[in-house]
């Protein structure tokens, strides 16, 4: 709408020095004219010209600030609106609905996990600050719960093994301390079901987005 606004005040500039231009070509072209008026109606008809030309000046600053005004009203538009986009990119990644990247840690875990543990662990890197988490290729969202499937723990329905990898992007320092302090979650889990776990810290890792439809059966935004 402020471009299209722009385009026409720009048009109403050319209109004005259209006028000027025409105005000029005809006095030229009329010096008999001219010749013929008297001192006194020359120096009436220079008053005249003089207080349009003075008018048309003023109009001409006028729609040139107008134009200006567009201009950056269309450029903060533009520049709110890639905000807002870059905004929701943010939200949808770091909610779930897109992959996420950066630096963490890894945890290779193998035991006779249950569901508990393995929630546990999930809430344990959450305490520490992850910003993201997935384990194997699940996308750990915040209705992502491990419960007993039919055969195997199943996270969002997609049942894990034995073994999985747990992938979780934050502070790479902050992340391996909470996982591997003394008398930390890992540590008990390892003497309770003898599981075996690994931590290294990664510099670029990347987790995927979830496969759910997180769209929300009973909610419904504030208007």
């Amino acid at each position: 709408m402020a471009g299209r606004v722009a385009q026409l005040s720009l048009f109403g500039v050319a209109l004005l020095i259209g006028a000027l231009l025409v105005g000029q070509l005809r006095s030229q072209a009329r010096p008999i004219e001219l010749a013929n008026l008297s001192p006194q109606e020359l120096s009436t008809l220079i008053e005249t010209l003089s207080a349009r030309n003075a008018e048309l000046r003023d109009g001409l600053a006028d729609l040139r600030d107008q134009v200006s005004d567009y201009e950056r009203a269309a450029a903060e538009g533009q520049s709110s609106l890639a905000i807002g986009q870059e905004d929701l990119l943010r939200v949808e990644a770091f909610g779930g609905l897109g992959a996420v990247e950066g630096q963490g840690i890894v945890v290779e875990g193998e035991g006779s996990f249950d569901p508990t543990s393995v929630n546990d662990i999930i809430q344990e890197l959450r305490n520490a600050g992850a910003d993201a988490i997935a384990i194997d290729d699940i996308r750990i969202t915040a209705s992502s719960v491990a419960v007993l499937g039919t055969s195997a723990i199943e996270i969002d329905g997609v049942p894990i093994g034995r073994a999985f990898t747990v992938t979780a992007i934050g502070s790479p320092g902050g992340l391996t301390t909470a996982m591997t302090r003394e008398g930390g979650l890992l540590q008990l889990l390892e003497q309770s079901i003898q599981a075996r776990f690994t931590v290294r810290e990664d510099r670029s890792l990347v987790v995927p987005a979830t496969r759910r439809d997180l769209t929300p059966t009973a909610a419904r935004p504030v208007e």
